[in-house]
Parts: C-alpha cells; structure tokens; sequence
C-alpha cells in the first residue's frame, strides 16, 4: 500500500489544513499521494495530479476529508474499482467517518503499521426504466429514496416484493436503507436501527397517511418495485445517498436489490457500533 488519493470537501476543510497536515505526514513517511489539479495548485505537498476517476483507479486507499456526505459521494466511486477508503470527519456527525481531527496522529500511525482492518458494506441497486426503454443504474450506500419533491398533495406508492403485492402506501415517499443506512433518513422516518453488518434492506415510508403503515425488513435476497400510483402532472424524485438523480413519472419502472458491489471502509478506530451510535448520535443530542 503506497499510493494514497486525497479527497477533501472544499466546503469543510475550507483552508485545506487538514489536507496539508495528512500530505505532509503521508509523504514524510514514503508513500505517494494523488490529489486532482485544483488541489495540488494548492497544496505544496502533494505533486502527483490525476483526476478524481484516475485517482480511484490507480490508489490504494482514497482518504475522503469531510462529512459523511463526502463519504458517500466517494463510495458511489469507489465501490466500483474496489478501492477502500478512509473517512476523516470534518462535519457534524461522522457517522462513517473513521477519524476524528484530534485523533488524525495516531491513527495515520495505525495506518503505517498496517493495524486496521476493512468493514465491507452492502450497497443497494436501483434499476430504472424509463417511458423510452431507457436503463439507469445507480448504487447506494445508505439509501435510495422516492419523494413527492415540491408535489404539494400526498402521493400513493404501491409496493411489491419479489413480484408479490404487499401494499399501497399514502405517504411523502418511501426510503428503501441499507443496515449502514438505518441510522441515517430511516431512523428520522421511524425506521428500525440494523446491525450494519445484517444482510437486509428495511423499506420505509415517509409520513404515511395511516394509522398501520411500518417499515419493512426483507433479505439481502429480496426486491422491491415500487410503483407511483397516477396522479396528472406528478413528478417524483429519486434521491441515491442524498443526491437527487433524476425525476420519476407513473410510467418509470423501479426495482431495487442489493448491488452487487460492496463500499469498503478502512477501520482504524477500535470503537464499536453501539459506542458510535451513542457517541455520534445520542450524545451530541442531549
């Protein structure tokens, strides 16, 4: 392991002090760092330019520097070259980032000697066809979401699970988590927190207009489809990891199942799933 790629979210680390701080010590120690041109400019440190693709192809581990936002905009990359990569967590939660910025010199220590291990993530596939017979995969990490955007009246969506019909649900959309997505919109929905290491996905509504609406666990094994039920005029999102991709009408057709790539996390900090939850979500509430 001697190339490193550096990404840092320009909108956290505004002054890209952390950056220089993990390039410094990364080269001091003998490994190559790649940054994109806009950031080498800027870092005296890092002199190897590639583009973000290139980056993901030729590294072999890519430190992402920002919040879990950046984390996920990395693995929807990543996960496609099977490239691991490390969080270090200048936003507000961090809840897949790894390193704190006050415990950035002991764990590029850890990463010297080689004492981590790597947490393989399951992903989610959307497969969408759209009115013209178009195909559009995406792949997520966290969740893939169907939400009545600025559509001001509640929307319907029927659900079917490996081709059976399970239920139409009134409501403001429908997330569809990975475990590693449970403790993110899921959990804000009402969903179930998931051991992120159980090979399931959990649907949930979004505001259901019912008294009975909840969410529901099926097997890594399992699809889903969903189905807009037709309203004039209706145009949904389709939101993967937070990022709206592209807008849904009743005649797209939605599938989604467990991709067949996996996000793979480097883990240098030896706290435990609970120990997060507790520090990164719990605490910083009360």
């Amino acid at each position: 392991m001697k190339h490193i790629g550096i990404i840092p979210n320009l909108l956290r680390d505004t002054d890209l002090n952390m950056t220089r701080t993990i390039a410094a010590w990364l080269v001091k120690e003998g490994f190559k760092v790649y940054a994109t041109q806009h950031i080498t400019e800027q870092v005296e440190n890092i002199s190897l330019s590639l583009t973000e693709g290139e980056i993901y192809k030729v590294c072999d581990i890519v430190i992402a520097i920002g919040g879990d936002g950046t984390i996920l905009s990395v693995a929807e990359k990543a996960c496609l070259v099977d490239v691991p990569i490390i969080g270090v967590n200048l936003g507000r939660l961090g809840f897949l980032a790894d390193i704190e910025p006050a415990d950035i010199a002991d764990s590029l220590q850890k990463l010297l000697r080689e004492d981590y291990y790597i947490d393989e993530r399951m992903m989610l596939k959307a497969k969408v066809i759209d009115p013209n017979g178009q195909e559009h995969i995406f792949h997520a990490l966290n969740d893939i979401n169907l939400t009545r955007g600025s559509f001001s009246r509640i929307a319907e969506f029927e659900i079917l699970i490996n081709g059976e019909f399970c239920d139409v649900y009134p409501a403001d959309g429908i997330i569809v988590s990975t475990p590693t997505g449970s403790t993110a919109y899921n959990l804000s929905a009402g969903g179930p927190i998931v051991l992120p290491h159980t090979k399931v996905c959990i649907v949930t509504p979004i505001c259901p207009h019912t008294i009975y609406s909840k969410s529901i666990i099926m097997s890594s094994e399992d699809t889903v489809q969903i189905k807009i039920c037709h309203y004039d005029n209706i145009n949904m999102e389709l939101n993967i990891d937070g990022k709206t991709k592209m807008y849904l009408t009743p005649n797209h057709f939605i599938q989604i199942e467990k991709s067949p790539y996996v996000t793979r996390l480097v883990k240098l900090s030896e706290l435990k799933f609970f120990e997060i939850l507790r520090k990164k979500i719990v605490e910083r509430r009360r």
